[in-house]
Order: C-alpha cells, then structure tokens, then sequence
C-alpha cells in the first residue's frame, strides 16, 4: 500500500510537469538590490529601442562601465562605455563620476565629473554613435572652467531647449563659512549643447533632514522631469558614504525656478531593519511598456559599514496629483516591471466587476511564489492553503479586503516538495487552484 502510495504521488507530479504552466521559466518578481552588482555608485539607466543600458561611477580612475538589460532586473556588464586610455580621452586625472547619456540629435551624449589637471572636479561632455560606445570626449570642460562643479543632468524641455543642471561641488564652494553643494541650471543651445545666458541657484540645504547647520552639507545628483506642465528636481543630500544619505524632491512651473521642496521630503530614506542604508543619487526610468515608472537608486552594499561600496536598485514611483510618491525602498519580492500593459499601480486602483483567482506565478517554485485574486466587492476574503488530503496548513489570508486586485507572496520554504491547493473564499464564491513546490 505504502509502494501504491508514492508511486500515485510520483504520477501527480509528472502528469503536472506536462502540463504547460504559464510563465514557467520567467521571472515574476524581483528583489533588491538588482543585478549582482557591487563596487558602483550613482546609476543611471537610459531606455532606448527596447534595451535599457546603465551607466554607473564604476571605475573611477579611467572611466565608466555600463550594464545592459532587457527587463530592468536582470544585467549584463558590456565592458568600459568611457575609458580615458582611449585616443581623445585623456583630459581627466581621476575621480570619474555620475555619468548620464541622452539620445539627443541622433547621438548619444554622456555628461560626466572627472578632476582637471589643476586639482577641481568638473563636468565634460562626450557622445557616441552607440549607447555602449565607446563615448569620446568633445568638450573638456563643458562649463565655465573656474567652477567646480559636479553630477550633470540633461532635461529637454518639451520646445526643445535643454537645461543642464548640476551640483556646485563643496569641496570649493563656501557658503557663509560653510562647504555647501548647491544645485544650479544652466541653460544650453538646441543642437550644439553650448551653455548660453548665466547660471541659475536652484536649491541647496534648507531642510531639518538635510542638517544646514552642519560645516559640510550637501544638496547633489539633479534629477529633472516634468509631469503635467509641472517641473520637478529630484536630489540626494547628505555625506554619501553616509545611512542618511536620501533623496528628496523640489517643485517649479518653470525650469529655473523657484523651487519649493516637498514638505514630506525625503521621500525615499534609510530603513535598516531590512538593509537599507543610504539610498540616492537617483534616476527615472518606465517599464519595457512603459505603463509604470521607475525609479533607479544605489545603496550602500554593507550597510553596517557605509562606503562608496553600493548596488543599484529600483523601485516603482508615481505621481498622486501633483505629488511624486516613491514605493520603496523594498527588500521583498516585488512583482517584475510590465511588459503586457498592466501596471500594477494602476491595477491596484481598477474596480472589478467580477470574483477571479489567477494561478500562482511562477508555477512550479522554489520557495517564492505569488497568488493574485480580484473581488468586486468590499468583503471579508480568506485564502487558505491545503495539502492534497484537504488537511489545512497555512491561512494565507482571513480578513475584510476592498474590492480590486489583491496579491499575496507565498514562501513555501517550510514546507516539503509536493503538490498543494490553495482555496479562495470570498461571499458565495469560492475558486481553488494546485501549486507545485519544487526543492
């Protein structure tokens, strides 16, 4: 009998192994920090003909590598997109930092810092046919050659000028007895990226969170969008190799300002009871279908020893009126950025007119997998997990939901390698689905 057993046990299993079982194979969710990358700093993702390529301070005696990806979670280094070593490229002396590339005019142009020969860090310009590269400098400096000045950062404005904003270094910017980075814009021409007119202060430290007070303080890594006619500077403050390094965010109806910082600044902050020690110097990014927004931020890879040491990592973002709202910073499994359309803020918000429970994906899993159901009504849910002899083992859910789409992330860690059901219990409906536990 105990023979008849196992052997009906081990026919369940294969006969579910040929069944198909969408999205086998594929990730559906991601975990901070993304890529298997340490070492790097400052990330910044351009998304271009469906590929995305990061470019990050990397290797900051000679250069910049850069990442590529398909999805936003999973990258590939290419190798050194800026190398110094390279005929026409050997005006920096080090201190490689926060490069940026746009596709602007049919090129791809990368801002970078790097250290002049006379000791101050200033910001160049280089472009590339290829968003790989390798990118060859063209103006070395691209500002005014007495500033220091550091972490460029391209809008074009929808008439098509572009804005260069940057962070007025405080190595060399004294500020009422004080090392202040300040971020400023500069204006540039359309097509030749000249800096036209005078530069304009934008913010600097004026916050409790970004202590003003202090000798040395910052306000650096600009990151300009414009959503609904509005302008908004993302910015990190604070000593980078520090946990309180953060971000936080200004407002403007014009490119120049004024500006006016969120009052609930920072939006994205240390949390380490999960990890997360000084996330910042960001940029923006959307899904591979462009239905949600990203935002693409580094922490610290130790964070009980806080250094220039830091991993990429993103996080959705999103805008509620006129107010930018970040979720994150996350360490738990998160659904993958939508490729189908469906972006899972905006399901989160859609109203449903009928009761839905989806298999489990991915299906087979080991240990993580997430169930989504819908209801289309306020009403108290409870979903309940079963081994095949209808034994109760785990109630994954047992209380009032509203109505829309719900998600629950299962870890099955616990648990031994078999098949189980998961019963949905909502009202008068009632829907239940097998998972499979692979170890």
């Amino acid at each position: 009998m105990k023979k008849l057993i196992i052997y009906g046990f081990i026919f369940i299993i294969f006969l579910f192994a040929a069944l198909p079982l969408d999205g086998y194979g594929q990730d559906s969710t991601y975990t901070n920090p993304v890529g298997n990358i340490s070492g790097i700093g400052d990330p910044f993702v351009l998304k271009h003909d469906g590929q995305y390529y990061m470019y990050c301070t990397s290797e900051a005696s000679r250069g910049f590598k850069v990442w590529q990806s398909d999805d936003l979670v999973n990258w590939v280094e290419k190798g050194l997109a800026f190398d110094n070593g390279h005929p026409g490229n050997g005006w920096g002396t080090g201190d490689f930092w926060a490069p940026e590339v746009i596709f602007y005019d049919g090129v791809f142009y990368m801002t970078y810092s790097a250290r002049a020969a006379d000791g101050k860090l200033k910001i160049c310009l280089a472009k590339s046919p290829y968003p790989l590269g390798p990118f060859i400098n063209i103006k070395t400096p691209l500002l005014d050659s007495a500033l220091t000045c550091i972490d460029g950062n391209f809008l074009i404005d929808d008439d098509g000028t572009p804005y260069l904003y940057y962070s007025k270094d405080c190595s060399d910017n004294i500020v009422n007895g004080n090392n202040v980075s300040q971020i400023y814009v500069q204006e540039m021409t359309p097509h030749s990226l000249e800096p036209t007119g005078d530069p304009v202060f934008c913010i600097q430290p004026s916050q409790p969170w970004e202590h003003p007070q202090d000798s040395w303080q910052w306000n650096e890594g600009p990151f300009a969008l414009k959503h609904n006619g509005k302008y908004y500077l993302m910015y990190s403050a604070n000593y980078y190799a520090s946990a309180d390094y953060a971000i936080g965010y200004a407002t403007s109806s014009t490119p120049f300002g004024p500006w006016e910082k969120f009052s609930g600044n920072p939006v994205l902050a240390k949390d380490l009871s999960i990890g997360v020690s000084g996330p910042g110097h960001n940029s923006v990014t959307t899904s591979p279908d462009d239905s949600e927004m990203f935002v693409v931020y580094h922490t610290h890879t130790d964070p009980n020893a806080p250094s220039g040491d830091r991993q990429p990592n993103i996080d959705r973002m999103y805008f509620s009126g006129d107010t930018l709202k970040i979720i994150g910073p996350t360490r738990s499994p998160q659904p993958m950025p939508s490729s189908d359309g469906t972006s899972l803020i905006d399901a989160k918000k859609k109203i449903v007119n009928k009761f839905r429970l989806w298999q489990n994906y991915p299906n087979p899993f080991n240990p993580v997998t997430v169930i989504r159901y819908e209801i289309p009504l306020a009403d108290y849910v409870r979903l309940i997990l079963y081994d095949t002899t209808g034994r109760k083992l785990r109630t994954l859910v047992s209380r009032k939901q509203k109505a829309g789409l719900h998600s629950v992330i299962f870890n099955g860690s616990d648990l031994s390698a078999g098949i189980y059901l998961y019963r949905l219990q909502s009202g008068r409906y009632s829907e239940a689905r097998k998972l499979i536990l692979l170890k």
